[in-house]
């Protein structure tokens, strides 16, 4: 069974790959604004489907994807101005009801648009590379530098630009932010869109990867709560590591143990975490304090 060790690092770090591309925008959004936002599972669900139409019309899977993510944006701008930011003063339950009634709705609204059915999207990237040790995927790949392109796009803004400047300042004071003349809605909605963006990239990419249907980003969704508080809250490259961390986990798990015991993994290690460092691998995000 160790022969098989290589090949089974590089399917976990493929999986990684894609729990962190979904982690990456619900990290922002809940590292800055404090929401926790179950819909990013819808807006992941939203990029795959989006996607999924156009190429099915005719359009270049290439073409769809950023046009897809736009869509998506636009749906978790939405989702901030009508639910979220009515009800930011009610408190944490508050959002949270609120978070999971909106992913609900989706869901449904999904259903009834686009059926129950699974679709996939067609690789636009088909071929496997083969070494004597392992062998992945060339798509998988695209992910893997997709997942940390999206990082870097988004640490470049948050620390090289000043609406950067401005969201962390958000982050770290409300009140102080505003009497520094900063607008508060704006920044909202500048986060928001960055993080739904990178959702609808998750979205986009994977769907060539994994089943469309209208429930399927709800176990990602929770996997990437997991590698939220396994990497530190609203912490990216914390987003990063734990993504890998935890796909590496699984498919150890289902190699070497039982796939039956795939999820108790992902979810010992949560515990273990939370046991050890209770802020997270990486402690607390910079933009929080």
């Amino acid at each position: 069974m160790i022969e098989l060790l290589p090949q089974q690092l590089i399917n976990g770090v493929a999986l990684g790959s894609s729990y962190a591309l979904i982690a990456l925008g619900l990290t922002l959004v809940f590292g800055v604004l404090q929401i926790p936002n179950f819909p990013h599972g819808e807006l992941y669900m939203l990029g795959a489907s989006f996607t999924y139409i156009l190429v099915a019309s005719g359009m270049n899977f290439w073409l769809a994807v950023p046009l897809a993510s736009l869509g998506v944006v636009v749906v978790g701008i939405l989702l901030d101005q009508v639910g979220y930011r009515r009800i930011d003063k009610g408190g944490n339950l508050s959002l949270m009801i609120a978070a999971l009634a909106m992913s609900t709705v989706l869901q449904q609204v999904a259903t009834i648009l686009w059926g129950a059915e699974p679709h996939t999207t067609p690789s636009p990237l088909p071929g496997v590379l083969r070494t004597p040790f392992f062998s992945i995927g060339y798509y998988q790949i695209l992910i893997f530098f997709a997942t940390l392109a999206c990082w870097l796009f988004v640490w470049l803004v948050l620390h090289r630009s000043r609406l950067g400047l401005a969201i962390r300042a958000m982050a770290q004071n409300r009140t102080a932010a505003l009497l520094m003349g900063i607008d508060l809605i704006w920044i909202r909605i500048a986060t928001f869109a960055i993080g739904s963006l990178i959702g609808g990239v998750a979205g986009s990419l994977l769907g060539a990867s994994f089943p469309i249907y209208p429930t399927m980003g709800l176990n990602p969704v929770l996997k990437a709560f997991v590698i939220l508080v396994i990497g530190g809250v609203g912490n990216l490259w914390g987003a990063i590591v734990g993504g890998f961390l935890l796909g590496i986990l699984e498919i150890l798990v289902a190699g070497y143990i039982s796939s039956q015991l795939q999820d108790i993994g992902t979810f010992a290690i949560l515990v273990l975490v939370l046991i050890v460092r209770p802020n997270g691998l990486f402690g607390r995000a910079e933009v929080l304090r």
